[in-house]
């Protein structure tokens, strides 16, 4: 059964969205067909069609909104929301109430009163909703969780999640530092904090600071864009096992960057490296009183039963990875395409997504909790925050 699909928001996001349904065509393994794009925009719009009809052999029809988009395709199968955060809430509840199952970009939404609206329309309609979050499906971070998972660091009682990063610079886009738009130290902490749960499970507090370093940033026409959402995020968060973690999210660093993502337990270290680059892990166990670092050759006998998926398998050129060497888009690109491949069958097998739409409003949810803790001046427990609806 091939899925209807359509897209909502036809701008960078999106275009990478077709990159990945691109790559799935190319398995043999595409599950949607690509009958419509809606975005007020009409060179975006008209744009994306003529890249989605290059790439995947069909033109889909264009509209200048997603009520008339519905309103012309009242069957359809699926809906891929691609517009910015703010909107995330509007599209996503009209779509539902359409009949599609939703796929959102990250952040799920603003706030955590839109993200709750949006889960309880999703889950009153009886659809699915699946978060378009990829930094956890990178066979890297798949191979950490499984180490995780098997015990090889003991009891894990420590994470660190640092960066620094991206100076005055605009990153990616403008809104991205815009505060309407949910800002940069969203956009991003979302990714983190997403992944933090993969490995370690639920984030049960957290204190944490704000600022906005940058007031205007500049892209690369030199033009300068004004900026006035948090671009660093500093604090400390207690897992629901008793873990401690340690974050600092800086995007508005100078000099020398740096990307840290270590794992601490009672039987050694963990050190992930920065997403979407293929790079080994490093384990260091301690063995007799000593510290020894595992050879990356060996870290897959720490895990024998580990595999990953077929599709990620066959994107990346194998089933037991413990690294991979590939260009960045085509990274992008077959990370794309596992979302989307998950979101299918999701629908099709009549099972939850991976990343749900509670679990894409638990990362904001813990984000936003950092940003509330600055605001009260104490500690945020994330399930009562969540539950309050707030921010």
């Amino acid at each position: 059964m091939t899925l209807t699909l359509a897209i909502g928001g036809c701008g960078g996001m999106a275009r990478r969205h077709l990159l990945g349904l691109e790559k799935l065509k190319g398995l043999g393994r595409l599950e949607f067909d690509l009958v419509a794009v809606a975005d007020p925009v009409e060179a975006q719009r008209e744009g994306l069609a003529d890249r989605a009809r290059e790439l995947l052999g069909r033109r889909p029809e264009t509209y200048a909104s997603t009520a008339g988009l519905h309103a012309a395709h009242p069957d359809l199968d699926a809906f891929d929301v691609s517009t910015s955060p703010d909107t995330h809430e509007e599209v996503g509840v009209e779509a539902l109430a359409a009949g599609a199952h939703v796929m959102v970009e990250k952040p799920i939404a603003l706030t955590v009163d839109q993200g709750l609206r949006l889960v309880r329309a999703a889950d009153e309609a009886g659809l699915k909703l699946a978060v378009a979050e990829n930094y956890r499906r990178d066979p890297i971070n798949r191979l950490a969780h499984a180490l995780v998972d098997a015990g090889a660091l003991g009891r894990v009682f420590l994470a660190v999640q640092s960066s620094s990063s991206g100076g005055e610079k605009v990153i990616i886009t403008p809104w991205r530092h815009r505060r309407e738009k949910g800002g940069i130290g969203l956009d991003m902490g979302v990714h983190y904090a997403d992944v933090l749960e993969y490995l370690l499970g639920p984030i049960a507090t957290v204190v944490g600071m704000a600022e906005v370093v940058d007031e205007r940033r500049i892209d690369e026409r030199g033009v300068w864009h004004p900026a006035d959402a948090e671009d660093l995020v500093v604090g400390a968060a207690r897992f629901e096992s008793g873990a401690l973690a340690n974050l600092l999210l800086s995007h508005a660093g100078r000099g020398e960057g740096h990307f840290r993502r270590t794992l601490y337990g009672t039987a050694g270290t963990l050190d992930i490296p920065p997403d979407r680059t293929g790079s080994p892990l490093k384990v260091v166990l301690r063995r007799d009183g000593q510290d020894v670092e595992v050879p990356a050759a060996d870290l897959l006998d720490l895990v024998p039963d580990f595999t990953l998926d077929r599709t990620t398998a066959d994107l990346f050129g194998g089933v037991r990875l413990p690294s991979y060497d590939l260009p960045w888009a085509d990274i992008d690109a077959n990370l794309l395409a596992v979302e989307f491949d998950d979101f299918a069958g999701a629908i099709l097998d009549d099972r939850p997504p991976e990343v749900s739409g509670h679990d894409g409003l638990r990362s904001l949810t813990v984000m936003l909790a950092f940003f509330e803790s600055q605001n009260l001046g104490r500690a945020v427990d994330v399930e009562a925050f969540l539950r309050s609806g707030r921010a």
